[in-house]
Formats: structure tokens, C-alpha cells, sequence
């Protein structure tokens, strides 16, 4: 029987994180429609928030559920995935 390699990592964190402007600019635009979405300010106050956060990898990405924080910061339903708790009290 052939060996099998088990990753240390999840699938996901082995990927290339990178995701340009315009890709996620895409994103929001078709998601606006379909998707219940927080107000302007409270997408802000969210933004600000992850943009703090020591888990935000490469100005983009959430380095505990992977998600494009822009995304993820404007659908309503959402919160901050923070182990300490959500980074995004009061922004709901």
C-alpha cells in the first residue's frame, strides 16, 4: 500500500492568499444585491476594526476564517471570528 501524506495545514492555508482589487471589488458588487448588507457606516467601523486586528493577513484576508474581510464586514449577518470575542462590537 502507497504512503499518504496528511498536510499539517488546512487546504485553505496552503493556497496563495493573494486576491486582487478587482476581484474583490467583483465580489461586493454582485453580493450588494442578493445579500443583506450593513449601512455604510457600520461597514466602515467593521473595516477599521480588522484592519487592526493581528489575524488580517496580507490587507485582505481573515487569518481565522479565511474570508475577505470586505466581504465579510458588509453582509449583515456576519460577525468577527476574534477568539477573544468579536472585534466588531456596537457595529451591528
Amino acid at each position: 500500500m502507497e504512503d499518504v501524506t496528511v498536510p499539517s495545514t488546512c487546504k485553505g492555508c496552503e493556497r496563495d492568499i493573494t486576491i486582487s482589487e478587482e476581484q474583490i471589488t467583483r465580489i461586493l458588487n454582485n453580493m450588494r444585491p442578493k445579500v443583506e448588507c450593513v449601512n455604510d457606516k457600520v461597514y466602515e467601523a467593521r473595516l477599521l476594526a480588522c484592519s487592526q486586528c493581528k489575524d488580517l493577513m496580507a490587507g485582505h484576508t481573515c487569518g481565522i476564517s479565511g474570508s475577505i474581510v470586505r466581504v465579510r464586514a458588509l453582509a449583515a449577518t456576519q460577525s468577527c471570528p476574534s477568539y477573544s470575542g468579536s472585534r466588531w462590537q456596537g457595529t451591528a
